[in-house]
């Protein structure tokens, strides 16, 4: 969420909201609202993120990730902030019961701007605190068994501190597209037994939209089984891919440790549902090898079942769907895990390749 302080000088201007692009952002004239610097400094609360606390690494995590973007903007964190508060010239997050800050929120990112007129337009953001409710049942680790997203009891923070720390960088809300400036929690990519929060493509770009290029290399795609489902008011909502029969048709799948499984024939033709993106600087087209696993983690020393590409500007993240066919060397009656690895062949020169499998479970009749 976000709240927006304006300070005035002279005559003040209304802010708009531009979403010509797949990102969200604030205008002020039709210029866009931003830091008027590529570099910020955040201080974390010494109570809420002490030194070697579960919560200060996972908070270190999500502006490493954040940071990860094919723009000029990075943040950096400063850590034993012993006194935190609003609009005192410092960039501040801390965790808090004020209810009245929070107004319901999971967290809420306050945002201190400008845009007025005087002898010329000024515009930009001043200063970002952002505040988590310490009534929610957060978990720091990444394990996926904790992750609401997956069955268990809580909301994943680093998930929730990207999306605000989105809003820090001067994205809005985004309802459009599968979006971490969206339903947070279920913008996540995993493989194995373990979550990775993220940014996202479509962030990733807006990042590029608001501060331009970087000089650098950054390159990244990315593999998710997650797609967007729809909006509910600025928000867009999530939902995990699918598998299909050969004509589109539902599978015939029940949930066994929060996660759906897909019952399959041994021979049978399917049509695998997955989200890549391309999180990185340039236009790619990567080689995606599709497998089937005897367990969760997708890896190219997997069974080889088919070979593809797909061509991936950086704008908005691309579902898709791959045919493919069950071997008829599985066994009937055990549970299968059916996937790709994106950028097989090691082509691209990622930042990162921990975001390129992911999968689907199965369970052969």
């Amino acid at each position: 969420m976000k709240k927006l302080v304006l300070a005035s000088i002279a005559i003040a201007a209304l802010f708009n909201i531009s979403n010509s692009e797949a990102a969200a952002w604030r205008t002020c004239d039709g210029n866009k609202i931003k830091w008027g610097s590529n570099s910020k400094t955040f201080r974390a609360s010494n109570v809420s993120f002490p030194s070697g606390s579960s919560y200060l690494s996972a908070l270190q995590t999500v502006i490493s990730r954040v940071n990860d973007n094919p723009s000029k903007f990075n943040f950096s964190l400063q850590t034993g902030d012993t006194s935190v508060g609003f609009d005192n010239g410092q960039n501040e997050t801390w965790f808090t019961n004020d209810s009245a800050a929070l107004d319901g929120a999971p967290a809420v990112a306050f945002t201190w701007s400008h845009c007025y007129w005087l002898f010329g337009w000024h515009y930009g953001i001043d200063e970002v605190d952002v505040l988590f409710n310490n009534n929610v049942a957060y978990t720091s680790s990444s394990n996926k068994s904790s992750s609401i997203t997956y069955g268990g009891s809580f909301r994943p923070f680093r998930t929730t501190a990207t999306h605000e720390f989105g809003h820090a960088m001067g994205l809005l809300h985004e309802n459009r597209f599968y979006n971490i400036m969206g339903q947070d929690w279920d913008h996540i990519h995993a493989n194995g037994n373990s979550t990775r929060a993220y940014l996202g493509e479509d962030a990733a770009n807006g990042s590029v939209i608001l501060y331009g290029t970087t000089t650098g290399t950054m390159e990244d795609v990315s593999l998710t089984h997650h797609k967007y489902l729809g909006t509910s008011g600025e928000y867009s909502t999530h939902q995990s891919t699918k598998l299909y029969t050969s004509t589109g048709g539902n599978l015939s799948s029940f949930v066994n440790s929060g996660e759906r499984v897909y019952r399959v024939n041994k021979g049978q033709s399917v049509k695998l549902e997955l989200t890549a993106e391309n999180n990185g600087k340039s236009s790619q087209t990567p080689q995606i090898k599709y497998y089937i696993s005897t367990n969760n983690i997708i890896s190219t020393g997997d069974q080889n079942i088919g070979t593809g590409s797909l061509t991936l500007n950086r704008n908005t993240p691309y579902t898709f769907q791959r045919s493919l066919t069950i071997p008829s060397s599985l066994n009937s009656g055990q549970y299968y895990w059916i996937g790709a690895v994106i950028d097989s062949n090691n082509a691209i020169a990622e930042t990162t390749g921990a975001n390129n499998a992911t999968y689907l479970r199965i369970y052969v009749n």
